[in-house]
């Protein structure tokens, strides 16, 4: 069997008023034995390895320190699915996971996480989306920094690009 090989990733987190992050995050893969169309023929095995996934990347974010407004949170990976875009050989994965913060209304706020610093094996591109009371003041991570408007981040990290493993987002609400 080949090895399933990662293409790219993309994030999109909801921020709302109330200091809710809702996160999607979406791998995509060229498998190339299908591995994971295979799968969805047995649904035991599918959901034996829709659990694999969600504890895996469950440990992976137990090990990263969040913080929002000096409290650190633990984000809860709630669900995982497997899709295909037009071939069984184009799998992506997709993990739907929730954090919550405590709001310093009409005050400065901050998101921060701290992970291992890497290299990046694939491109990925992450989409802030904070409610529209948010002002974004600024942003701290590797890749390419874009701010539109007041609340919409866009972080895009290319294949190869080394990160510091620090994200910090300051914010007013």
């Amino acid at each position: 069997m080949r090895e399933i090989e990662p293409l790219s990733a993309l994030g999109i987190i909801n921020v709302t008023s109330n200091l809710e992050f809702y996160q999607t995050i979406i791998f995509e893969y060229l498998d190339i034995d299908r591995y994971y169309y295979a799968l969805t023929e047995n649904i035991e095995k599918l959901e034996e390895e829709l659990y694999r996934l969600k504890v895996s990347m469950q440990q992976i974010l137990n090990k990263e320190e969040v913080v929002i407004n000096d409290k650190r949170v633990k984000p809860k990976v709630l669900g995982v699915d497997i899709g295909f875009k037009e071939e069984p050989e184009e799998p992506y994965l997709s993990y739907f996971i929730y954090f919550k913060g405590k709001l310093r209304r009409g005050e400065e706020n901050y998101y921060e996480n701290i992970y291992e610093e890497l290299t990046v094996e694939y491109p990925f591109v992450a989409y802030w989306f904070f409610s529209p009371r948010f002002k974004i003041l600024r942003v701290d991570a590797s890749g390419d920094i874009q701010i539109l408007g007041n609340n919409i981040v866009i972080i895009k990290v290319q294949e190869g690009e080394k990160i510091s493993g620090y994200e910090r987002i300051i914010f007013k609400g």
